[in-house]
Formats: C-alpha cells, sequence, structure tokens
C-alpha cells in the first residue's frame, strides 16, 4: 500500500494563527519539547555560547531564548540530544556527554523541580565504555509501574532498551536490541529513538544518515518501525516519513513528539536550511528547530513534506 503523502497546506488568511519555519533561526540541534502548565518548553544539544540550551513558549509559535539550562559537571564537550520527563514531582534530564577518562560519550541523567532548571547531576545511567565510540540519544518510555531506557549505541550502531530502576536512577539487566541499521538509506546509522503506543502498537521513530555532509549527499531523515512488542521485532516502513526537500530543507531530523489536548500529533525537528552546505564550518545558521504535523493512515504516518510556509498553528 503506498504511504500518502500530505503536502504543505496554502497559506491560511491572515485571520487563521499560523507558524512558520524555522521556529527558532539559530543552532537549535537534536530538539526535544514538553509541555507543562500552560507553556512550552524545548531543550537541545549544546551550541556556541550555550551549554544544554532552552526555549519557552506561550503558544509552539512564539519562543524565547531561555539560556543554559545545564551544566555537566563530570564533562565538558559534546553535551547531546537533551529529553526532560515528569516523574516523582520533578523532572528528569536524560542526556549523553564524553566522558574525559575513556572518551567515549555516557548517558547521564539530573533533575530539577522547574523545567527550566537549574537541573542537579544524579548519576550515569549508561558507561558507553563497552562500544567503540560510545552511548548517546537516550529516551524514557513509561508503560504502568516500569520505565525503560531506549538508546543508540554508536559504534556498531544498534537501538536498544533497558528497564530503569524504580528510582530513575540506574538501568538493570541487559540491553535488548530493537533495531540495527539495515536500509541503504540508514547509511550505517540509527539513533534518536522516539517510541509512541497508539492503538496497542509501538511505533518507533528514528533518525538515520548523515547529521552533516554537502547538498549533494545530505540524508539525514526520519523513518518509523512498528511492533506488536515492546521489545519488538520492529518492522520499518519501506521509506522515511521526513526527508529534506533538496532545495530549502536539508537534513531534517532528530525528531521529538506532542500531542495536545485538541488530538493533534507534531514532530519538532531540526534542520539546515539553503546556505552554503548543510554542515558546520559553511552554513551560518546551524540546524534550526522546526516543526510539523503528524497524521496517520492506518498504522503508518503518512509522510511528512517539510514546510516553509506560513501554515496553520497548533490546536492546543
Amino acid at each position: 500500500m503506498p504511504v500518502n503523502v500530505i503536502r504543505p497546506l496554502v497559506a491560511p488568511s491572515e485571520s487563521v494563527k499560523q507558524y512558520q519555519n524555522p521556529l527558532w533561526a539559530k543552532d537549535f540541534p537534536d530538539p526535544f519539547v514538553i509541555a507543562w502548565q500552560g507553556k512550552f518548553y524545548a531543550y537541545a544539544t549544546e551550541t556556541s555560547g550555550f551549554r544544554f540550551q532552552a526555549l519557552e513558549s506561550p503558544d509552539m509559535v512564539n519562543w524565547t531564548h531561555k539560556g543554559t539550562v545545564f551544566e555537566v559537571p563530570w564533562s565538558g564537550v559534546h553535551y547531546w540530544a537533551p529529553e526532560v520527563w515528569r516523574h516523582d514531582g520533578q523532572f528528569w534530564f536524560t542526556y549523553s556527554a564524553l566522558n574525559p577518562k575513556t572518551n567515549k560519550h555516557d548517558i547521564g541523567v539530573a533533575v530539577s523541580r522547574n523545567p527550566l532548571g537549574p537541573f542537579v547531576h544524579q548519576s550515569v545511567l549508561v558507561v558507553g565504555e563497552k562500544n567503540r565510540v560510545g552511548v548517546i540519544d537516550a529516551t524514557i518510555y513509561s508503560e504502568g509501574k516500569d520505565a525503560f531506557l531506549i538508546y543508540s549505541e554508536e559504534d556498531p550502531r544498534r537501538i536498544v532498551l533497558q528497564k530503569l530502576t524504580p528510582d530513575w536512577k540506574a538501568i538493570e539487566g541487559d540491553p535488548i536490541e530493537l533495531m540495527r541499521p539495515d536500509r541503504d538509506w540508514e547509511r550505517g546509522v540509527t539513533e534518536a529513538p522516539t517510541l509512541i503506543k497508539r492503538r496497542g502498537k509501538y511505533h518507533m521513530l528514528y533518525s538515520g544518515g548523515w547529521y552533516q555532509s554537502n547538498k549533494a549527499d545530505a540524508c539525514y531523515c526520519v523513518a518509523h518501525a512498528v511492533a506488536s512488542k515492546l521489545t519488538g521485532p520492529y518492522v520499518k516502513t519501506a521509506r522515511p516519513i521526513l526527508e529534506g526537500n533538496g532545495v530549502e530543507v536539508f537534513g531534517p531530523g532528530h525528531q521529538s513528539y506532542l500531542k495536545l489536548p485538541s488530538g493533534e500529533e507534531w514532530v519538532f525537528y531540526h534542520a539546515w536550511d539553503d546556505q552554503n552546505e548543510p554542515r558546520y564550518g559553511s552554513n551560518p545558521s546551524g540546524r534550526t528547530l522546526r516543526m510539523d504535523r503528524l497524521v496517520w493512515y492506518g498504522d503508518i504516518p503518512r509522510r511528512i513534506i517539510p514546510t516553509t510556509t506560513p501554515q496553520p498553528a497548533p490546536r492546543l
């Protein structure tokens, strides 16, 4: 069955509230967005002048930069892929950073009672010493009383799952493999897992390809896989669900997911614009923050065309 395509909408009338990508036109890689008490908070990988950075918005359209919200006490570089989850009356901040003792990436967790921090380091959840490069891109999935950490091992690449202890400060058991790169368009990369349970099935959104390159081989994208059980097997959709358009948008990826009380579902992601080449040292804007609607065709997400023109704003 062919995957339906959602065409960018015709620009609505001025009486309809609109948004336009990029939402934040400065470097804001690996975005993760939450809603809390009538506001929205976005978190991102380190960039020039900031460590783990955050934005705040009243409506998902207008964003204000709130500066650095966390600096890792055990590492000085590679502050990557933060996510924030509400648990036990606090905000739990997962991330990866480079361990100076091993020169590999580890995954840590910090907590705060405020979504803008300051976050306080709790523990290193996963030590990447057994992998040739380390571990990155942690996300948390909760079901009933159980919570699980899903993350990407770097070399060799694969996405795995491990159960969190009840206090969320450690993991237990051996990692369970959920998927590894086996499609040509993944270019040997599976990372940035996002797990959604919908209509009794487990849907994994993930990113593949090279996060930076030249325009001619820009391949970073968002893909989808589905399983009947949490531990899989996960069956990948035939092609990515979000790709660059080769003209204005390059390398869209490292998605996060948000479902609104209105029932609308949205995917946030970063992407390069068309200035120079889509890589650091060439493109002056970096990877900017964007969002587009997620709509389903049965158990398959409809293909998302990244928008750059005015679109109807989210119904909150």
